[in-house]
């Protein structure tokens, strides 16, 4: 279950266009910035957070973890980007898949 925290910082979303996945991409780095959310890597075929946050771009995949540096809870950040079929940033009752633990700076 999230907390009040991170209820106010991260708003589920549903990713249908490249505009939603950078609004997503925004709010993730911001939850990091303001030391609500913990970067925890990139599931399979992801890209490092790191590189899509600082507008290098993404590639077919985005598919980052983060959790909730108060409650625990997890957060998926994904989106299949090659064919527009989308994605979300949503809760998620833990990863899907092991972690590939890159570094995101805050």
């Amino acid at each position: 279950m999230t907390c009040k925290k991170c209820e106010e910082a991260v708003q589920p979303q549903r990713i249908k266009r490249p505009d939603d996945l950078s609004r997503a991409i925004l709010a993730a780095a911001n939850a990091i910035e303001l030391g609500i959310l913990s970067y925890e890597g990139a599931g399979a075929w992801g890209d490092p957070f790191q590189s899509i946050a600082r507008g290098d771009g993404w590639g077919d995949f985005v598919n980052n973890y983060f959790s909730c540096l108060s409650c625990g809870q997890w957060f998926n950040l994904q989106a299949e980007t090659y064919h527009g079929s989308g994605g979300a940033f949503e809760p998620v009752r833990e990863p899907a898949e092991q972690i590939q633990r890159d570094v995101y700076p805050t």
